[in-house]
């Protein structure tokens, strides 16, 4: 008999032990099943932030950083990020660059593992920060350079995508505007806010022939025969001294060792056809100063004069602006019965704009005004011609009545 309970109490045990190993199975699955049906990702974007800085005259580096959130259960994939710069008024690419982030964990992995630290990101201070906490979203940044030039009038627009594993699941846009406002930060703050130009003489070369300017003139529209002339007058060329005034505002600190090139290009040619290096001394804050430089260029023809503002080994500004010196132009005229498109001249000349010697007023000496009570001397006026003319009158009124009288 004893033998026979013990064989009871054995087959009890086995049944107990297979009930809880039962339990637990079904426990297990039934978790597993749990987890595997929610256990997914869920991405977005928190925010897209932009800084710039200017890396020289002609462009700017951003930076775009992109926060992600995963709010799912799991943990997501490898994930990047894609961020594109399309030319706002174009919609052409002009650059794009590509960022890994890979996994972000999920609110499941972190309820497992709770006892783990907290881990932040400097732009998960406001959006849940880091791998998170307990029961929180998980956040990532991804930060990504682009190089654009600084020229681009209408502003860029910046494309974010967002990949899960070789998959675009997430896109967000901005825009941007102003990069050419952007100065590099050792570069000095100034402005040209004006250009003025005149010119202040003609001269004539040396060995020039009379009516050398007019057979200038014809060699232009006659041709190789009339180039092979016009070089062989090149003694008999006029040329005229145009004065370039700058305008420099200096929007920053003091500052010095700045020059300016200043090149008068050809208009049709865009050839160089005379340049000077100025240097601008010292520039206070807050204020405009005034430059000046002398090109001498053919006259009878038209230029760029453009401007460049170095400073050490760099361009830090730049502008231009258009002179005029040639008096012929395209005009249409009636010929018969015909319309024709000819050159003429006017009859304005380019010495017309030389500035002419301004004689130097004499000072008129300051009369101080009669004192109160006191009698001003008067001076001869109308009033004496009046009288005289007074007299006249009847003196000759006198004669007339005289010759009356004897008449009578």
């Amino acid at each position: 008999m004893p033998s026979e309970e013990k064989r009871q109490a054995i087959a009890t045990l086995a049944v107990v032990s297979a009930f809880l190993v039962l339990v637990l199975l079904v426990a297990t699955l039934g978790g597993g099943l749990k987890s595997h049906e929610r256990g997914r990702s869920e991405l977005t974007i928190a925010e897209i932030d932009i800084s710039a800085e200017a890396l020289g005259i002609a462009d700017a580096l951003l930076n775009v950083t992109t926060c992600l959130d995963n709010r799912g259960e799991a943990k997501s994939g490898e994930v990047r990020v894609l961020v594109k710069a399309y030319d706002a008024e174009t919609n052409l690419l002009v650059a794009s660059n590509e960022t890994v982030v890979g996994e972000i964990g999920g609110r499941a992995e972190r309820s497992g593992s709770a006892s783990e630290s907290w881990r932040g990101s400097w732009c998960g201070s406001w959006c849940g920060g880091g791998e998170g906490r307990e029961g929180e979203s998980a956040t990532k940044s991804a930060s990504t350079l682009l190089r654009l030039p600084k020229e681009g009038v209408g502003g860029y627009r910046l494309q974010v995508v967002v990949f899960e594993d070789g998959k675009g699941i997430l896109r967000g846009e901005r825009r941007i505007y102003g990069l050419s406002r952007l100065e590099p930060p050792s570069a000095a703050k100034i402005s040209i806010r004006e250009l003025d130009f005149f010119v202040e003489a003609v001269e004539r070369a040396e060995g020039d022939e009379e009516g050398g300017g007019e057979s200038g003139r014809e060699s232009e529209g006659g041709g190789e025969s009339g180039r092979e002339s016009e070089r062989g007058n090149a003694k008999g060329k006029e040329y005229a001294i145009v004065n370039t005034t700058l305008y420099i505002d200096n929007l920053g600190e003091d500052v010095r060792g700045l020059r300016a090139l200043v090149k008068a290009r050809e208009n049709e040619t865009r050839l160089i056809s005379d340049r000077r290096w100025e240097d601008l001394g010292f520039l206070k804050t807050g204020t405009t100063t005034l430059h000046y430089a002398e090109l001498r260029v053919l006259n009878g023809r038209d230029y760029i004069i453009e401007v460049q503002i170095w400073q050490s080994d760099r361009i830090i500004k730049e502008g231009r602006g258009m002179v005029l010196l040639s008096p012929f132009a395209k005009r249409t005229v009636l010929t018969g019965a015909e319309e024709k498109t000819v050159e003429i001249s006017p009859t304005v000349k380019i010495t017309d704009f030389i500035a002419p010697e301004v004689p130097v007023p004499t000072p008129v000496p300051y009369r101080a005004p009669a004192e109160e009570g006191a009698r001003a001397t008067k001076v001869p006026g109308f009033e004496t011609l009046s009288a005289a003319f007074a007299v006249f009158s009847a003196f000759i009124l006198v004669l007339r009545l005289k010759k009356r009288r004897r008449g009578v």
